[in-house]
């Protein structure tokens, strides 16, 4: 097989498995993907992939999710957690 065609595949394959923390946001805040901003917080500036800070219609959230990110939760944040 063609070492280019194979790399192809193996990303088309694990692409669509990928759960971005704005499509998660979504998902556990009922907003839509386009209306989630993820905010540049204190967790981003770690460089924290499971903990971060997202804005959608007007309302800051705190999210989580576990390394796998099988699960995430988001709640309704003060702009104090996430500076």
């Amino acid at each position: 097989m063609n070492p280019r065609i194979f790399v192809f595949v193996v990303l088309a394959l694990a692409l669509p498995g990928c759960k971005t923390q704005s499509a998660m946001t979504a998902g556990a805040t009922g907003c839509g993907t386009t209306k989630v901003d993820i905010v540049e917080s204190r967790y981003a500036r770690e460089g924290s992939t499971t903990v971060w800070c997202a804005k959608c219609n007007n309302k800051l959230y705190y999210c989580v999710t576990n390394p796998e990110r099988s699960r995430v939760e988001c709640k309704e944040a003060g702009p104090d957690l996430c500076e």
